[in-house]
């Protein structure tokens, strides 16, 4: 009878830990970082930009309504741009005398709102999908030109030729594990795909930014 009374009392103590554990895991405060790879869109042809390194870091917040579903926030700082050469420099008759390129910096504060799916019990595989907005702080354009006399650089900020809001679609796939005391660490990859122009002159050629986000990331449950 002292041994049934001590597996009920058992059982009892279990079921109280789940339950305060699965309150307390309800929300997840986290920080991600990591490189990304970035360029700007372009419909014209003569006006084409291939990829950049860039970086996007920042906190999360994350509602777990239940074990399969969240809903999830972040506000990041985050570099977007591209690189477009290499141009011929001619002198005055025409003649080929160096070359030059051009690589653009967009740097925004960005804030994406997702629905994430989640699989596993432990360690989970998971989906995001949602849409993000975002705001520029500084825009820059770096030229760098070759020529017989040498190699110069000029950067020139250019903030206010652009649309200070950008926003789009985004979407994800990543993992998460648990490493104790109701932390987990996570690897995701996230696609961005910008719809608002950035050109801050509708009459010049429209320009949208695309961002692949390679992010590691803790969070803390509560």
């Amino acid at each position: 009878m002292k041994t049934f009374k001590k597996y009920i009392l058992g059982l009892i103590a279990i079921c109280a830990t789940s339950s305060i554990t699965a309150q307390t895991s309800k929300w997840q405060m986290g920080f991600e970082a990591g490189p990304s790879v970035t360029t700007i869109h372009s419909q014209n042809v003569d006006f084409l930009f291939t990829p950049t390194v860039g970086y996007c870091a920042g906190f999360s917040a994350q509602y777990n309504a239940d074990r399969w579903i969240s809903v999830r926030t972040q506000v990041n700082y985050e570099r977007k741009g591209g690189f477009r050469g290499a141009f011929p420099i001619t002198d005055i008759n025409g003649v080929t005398v160096g070359s030059m390129n051009v690589s653009v910096a967009n740097n925004y504060i960005t804030a994406p709102l997702m629905i994430r799916a989640q699989f596993g019990k432990s360690a989970k595989v998971f989906i995001d999908a949602g849409a993000y907005g975002g705001y520029l702080t500084r825009a820059t354009s770096t030229e760098r030109q070759s020529t017989s006399e040498g190699i110069t650089f000029m950067m020139v900020d250019i903030t206010q030729f652009r649309d200070l809001f950008d926003y789009g679609f985004c979407g994800g796939v990543g993992v998460e594990a648990p490493i104790g005391n109701n932390a987990n660490v996570s690897l995701s990859f996230r696609y961005n795909h910008g719809q608002g122009n950035m050109q801050g002159d509708t009459r010049s050629i429209p320009l949208y930014n695309r961002s692949l986000n390679f992010n590691i990331g803790i969070s803390q449950g509560f």
